[in-house]
């Protein structure tokens, strides 16, 4: 009976400072993000920072700040980059160095999910070149965490949408960025440069016909002034599962393992959303709201990206480095 009740002793000391150890994490991190509370995005940063708190053994806690409790991807970014937020779900800010427009807007690195897995996903060539260019602000990243693929919506349907040789004669809101005013007037649009904040409003008084920079979860957003929705996937947005560098260099080698590996995780369920999640909304769009939902065949994907690549990729030359494009070029065979 002594013997059964030193070896309950033990099993209860043994607990009692493993729950000890999970208690009192070294570390504590902010993270934030974009996207509003209860979201397959929200709640997949959630997960992270479950899983981080697992895989470090209990050393690292991080806070997750949705809908941009921390400031907007531009201010985040500067943040973290400062070390003022440790973490994030980051969109890559341009206005530090042009050449980060390819880790956010570079029209048709790829066409689809399936390219964008092979481009963006764990050791994919599209991946390693955004760590890098991310690593030369002093962030690292520790994975990609996709979006999805992206299209325009628009008040009606235009003529030959498929077709980047014919003009649409549509306005449409773009984001304030050279390389999305190319591609899109490259595409047969006129582009119009609008802030995100006002773009229902510019589409609501007839300012623009419709508006592009996201999926079809965004294209939902615009469900009362839109009704057309076309699936250029013109980009493949990502955003990025990042930390400090001068804080992820003072950690462990362990705790560096575990965030990695936590980062995989989150970064495979969010592939794993991305392949249903964008016909999701575009069945609700379809079903619900009665929009014309218009897919480019694989020919007409072609000739849009062939188009964007020969024409409005040279005119980024300067502005992404010579390095890169070439990189870039070779990588998508062109």
């Amino acid at each position: 009976m002594k013997k059964f009740l030193v070896v309950l002793l033990v099993v209860a000391m043994v607990v009692a400072v493993s729950s000890a150890a999970m208690a009192a994490p070294k570390w504590r991190f902010k993270m934030g993000h974009a996207n509003p509370v209860d979201t397959p995005y929200d709640q997949t940063a959630k997960k992270f920072a479950e899983l981080a708190k697992e895989y470090t053994n209990g050393q690292v806690e991080v806070s997750i700040f949705p809908n941009n409790q921390l400031g907007d991807w531009t201010e985040t970014f500067e943040l973290i980059m400062r070390g003022d937020v440790e973490m994030g779900f980051q969109i890559a800010n341009a206005q530090y160095d042009p050449k980060l427009n390819f880790a956010y807007y570079m029209p048709y690195v790829v066409r689809n999910v399936e390219e964008a897995i092979e481009g963006y996903g764990p050791g994919g060539w599209a991946a390693d070149l955004c760590t890098e260019l991310w690593a030369e602000h002093g962030i690292k990243s520790l994975a990609v965490f996709p979006v999805g693929v992206a299209g325009v919506s628009l008040r009606e349907v235009p003529p030959s949408p498929g077709d980047p040789n014919v003009e649409k004669k549509m306005k449409i809101r773009v984001m304030p960025l050279k390389a999305c005013e190319l591609t899109y007037k490259r595409l047969g649009y006129i582009p119009t440069p609008i802030p995100y904040a006002e773009c229902y409003s510019a589409i609501q008084t007839g300012i623009a016909d419709g508006q592009m920079g996201g999926g079809s979860f965004q294209a939902w957003s615009f469900r009362d002034v839109n009704s057309v929705w076309v699936r250029y996937n013109d980009y493949f947005e990502n955003h990025f599962i990042v930390i400090n560098m001068d804080q992820w260099n003072k950690l462990p080698e362990d705790v560096q393992a575990g965030l990695q590996k936590a980062a995989n995780e989150a970064s495979a369920i969010r592939w794993e959303q991305v392949k249903t999640e964008d016909q999701h909304y575009v069945d609700i769009l379809k079903n619900e709201w009665n929009w014309t939902i218009i897919d480019l065949t694989d020919e007409e994907l072609t000739a849009c990206a062939k188009a964007i690549r020969a024409d409005v990729w040279p005119e980024l030359k300067d502005m992404i480095g010579e390095d890169l494009f070439n990189k870039a070029m070779e990588a998508v065979g062109q």
